[in-house]
């Protein structure tokens, strides 16, 4: 096999393997970097001390589209601050404030300073 062809080949293979990662970067993004569509809201939810609050909006799926899944998006009206802080499918049953810095979603208990990602465990 010629040297030009053996560079071509390592070319390809290194083209393909930053598709391969783009692609799933592409697919399979964090969960701070969801956006969410504000049409799609599903409800809001108020802290006990009126300062918080989560809002779940229908996502309409990670993967082309397909699949379902809500993202809860924290704000502090004080700050201003708007963060991802959890990610579930395929629908949102429950979602309950236990004290000002902590909810329950659908039965799991998450910080408001922490995250949930269904995709984790």
């Amino acid at each position: 096999m010629s040297k030009l062809i053996k560079i071509l080949l390592l070319v390809f293979a290194i083209i393909t393997l930053f598709g391969i990662l783009f692609f799933y970067q592409t697919l399979n993004p964090t969960l701070n970097q969801i956006q969410v569509n504000e049409n799609n809201e599903e409800g809001i939810y108020i802290s006990p001390d009126g300062e918080k609050s989560i809002t779940v909006y229908f996502n309409g799926g990670l993967i082309f589209h397909n699949d379902v899944t809500y993202v809860g998006v924290l704000e502090d009206f004080n700050s201003g601050l708007r963060k991802n802080i959890f990610l579930v499918m395929p629908n949102v049953k429950e979602v309950r404030w236990i004290n000002n810095g902590t909810i329950i979603v659908n039965g799991i208990e998450i910080a408001i300073d922490d995250t949930y990602d269904f995709r984790n465990e």
